[in-house]
């Protein structure tokens, strides 16, 4: 972010690819994520993500006990919207927008009380 507040988009995208992100998944649903790209978590790779949907959390869950990398790869490839090559191709990338994707699960937590 700018001093200003503003966010500043990756390399390459623009605020029109923004707009229509938003108009397809949701205004609440397009997110920015930084992932590092040393374990230092000096220098990092700001992609353009969406939370995932029902749909897409359902195969996830599908497949997270049976091959747990075809489950992670499902969440990648519906959920990161830029860079995804760049971060298919680093294992630290990798895991790293995996863990934020995953943060963005929409999952609410009940508040249970004795009768």
């Amino acid at each position: 972010m700018s001093k200003e507040g503003k966010v500043i988009l990756p390399d390459g995208v623009t605020p029109e690819q923004v707009a229509a992100w938003k108009e397809r998944y949701g205004d609440d649903k397009v997110k920015m994520a930084g992932l590092p790209k040393d374990d230092d978590a000096t220098d990092f790779l700001n992609v353009i993500c969406r939370v995932p949907d029902r749909k897409t959390v359902a195969e996830f869950e599908k497949w997270i006990d049976r091959s747990p990398d075809k489950a992670k790869d499902i969440l990648i490839n519906a959920c990161i919207l830029t860079s995804k090559e760049e971060i298919k191709a680093n294992d630290g990338l990798y895991f790293a927008a995996v863990d934020a994707v995953t943060k963005l699960l929409p999952i609410r937590s009940a508040i249970i009380k004795n009768l």
